[in-house]
């Protein structure tokens, strides 16, 4: 969930919504040319002209949050407690009512760029390049063009795809496409992923070691350092729907220019574009996402850009770990600014396709976590 621009007065509402009707109300409101924010002060704007709204089932409702106009918070809480309901079927009313007022359009009111998904957060291991993998695989499985960029000089991404890293001073990598001292045309760079559940449409760019340098030379660049991922890849973009980055291991330069690139732009929805969170059931994943918000907010600050938050993904879960682990998966799902999206549990067929060094929908296409790769892969293409 992304919060408003300054100037607006607003208040923020957190209830619990059923992940069926946040992803029914976010994928309708993209059709209809909406931030989900409105979309909720419409929802809620009907509820309130009919107070015989019929039930709803709320069965597995989890904390969710939004931002209605000056005093809709406390109208709502209000107009609630006059009605006898619980807030969770409050607002479950309000959505199905919207929804049902709002159909499908024949065809989407707003045209919008390309879909930019940065996959990151300041911990080591926590599966951003699981979730970056899999997500594209199931955006390519849904009909999307998607091109995936392994942006971790570490390339595991590359390698976990069966492909091989660009070599270094080669002339075509990210970095020097960056540095606008490629030798070729970016898209001599890009493989074409050759399962054919893809259907041609899942694109890899690799990585290039070149990259552990990145850091280093991007600090010499004295202007337009910001912006240099975003004119590399211009060039391409048009031939995507959506591009998928696995960030980088650490908070520096690269990251904020990856942060930078999956700003929300001039004319684009909220929650569209921009930051999608892998983290543990456990404190230091905590620990690391108030550094890696930090870092966020301290970018849209300095170069006056809005970065939205997109959820965080809770990986690894696995509940016989503990009542800690428990507890801290909780933690998670209670949290509503942004939410969390999916659960994955600690399933051994993503360490199988890995060593394999195949995509896992192709080695595992029935699985638990391709499904839940599809699941949200739906809920984010919305």
């Amino acid at each position: 969930m992304t919060s408003p621009q300054s100037g607006e007065s607003t208040d923020k509402l957190i209830v619990n919504l059923t992940p069926e009707l946040r992803r029914d109300l976010k994928i309708r409101a993209a059709e209809h040319g909406l931030n989900v924010t409105d979309a909720t002060a419409h929802a809620l704007s009907l509820w309130y002209e009919k107070p015989d709204a019929a039930a709803v089932e709320v069965k597995g409702a989890k904390s969710w949050g939004t931002y209605l106009p000056s005093g809709g918070a406390a109208r709502f809480a209000d107009e609630c407690e006059r009605r006898g309901v619980a807030k969770t079927q409050g607002i479950a009313q309000a959505v199905t009512l919207w929804l049902f007022h709002q159909p499908s359009p024949a065809k989407r009111l707003v045209s919008q760029p390309v879909r930019r998904i940065l996959v990151a957060i300041q911990k080591g291991g926590v599966g951003k390049t699981f979730i970056s993998a899999g997500l594209a695989q199931a955006f390519a499985e849904l009909g999307l063009r998607v091109l995936l960029i392994d942006y971790d000089p570490q390339g595991h991404l590359t390698r976990r795809l069966g492909q091989k890293l660009i070599p270094m001073d080669s002339g075509v990598s990210l970095l020097e496409h960056m540095l606008g001292k490629a030798r070729k045309h970016i898209r001599r760079s890009i493989v074409v992923m050759p399962q054919k559940r893809f259907g041609e449409r899942l694109h890899l760019l690799p990585a290039c070691n070149d990259a552990f340098l990145f850091d280093a030379v991007m600090s010499s660049m004295r202007t337009g350092r910001e912006e240099s991922l975003a004119r590399a890849l211009e060039p391409v973009e048009k031939d995507y729907d959506v591009i998928v980055l696995d960030g980088p291991p650490s908070l520096g330069l690269a990251m904020d220019i990856a942060m930078h690139y999956s700003q929300r732009r001039e004319g684009e929805l909220a929650d569209r574009s921009g930051l999608l969170m892998p983290v543990w059931p456990d404190t230091p994943s905590f620990e690391a996402y108030d550094l890696f918000n930090g870092q966020r907010l301290q970018l849209m600050e300095m170069t006056r850009v809005q970065v939205d938050e997109l959820g965080f993904v809770v990986n690894t879960y696995d509940g016989r770990r503990g009542a800690s682990v428990q507890k801290k998966k909780e933690e998670w799902e209670e949290r509503a600014n942004p939410g969390v999206l999916h659960v994955f549990g600690d399933l051994k067929e993503q360490r199988d396709a890995t060593d394999h060094h195949t995509p896992l929908l192709e080695w595992a296409p029935d699985c638990d976590l391709s499904n839940g790769l599809r699941s949200m892969a739906r809920e984010l293409a919305a």
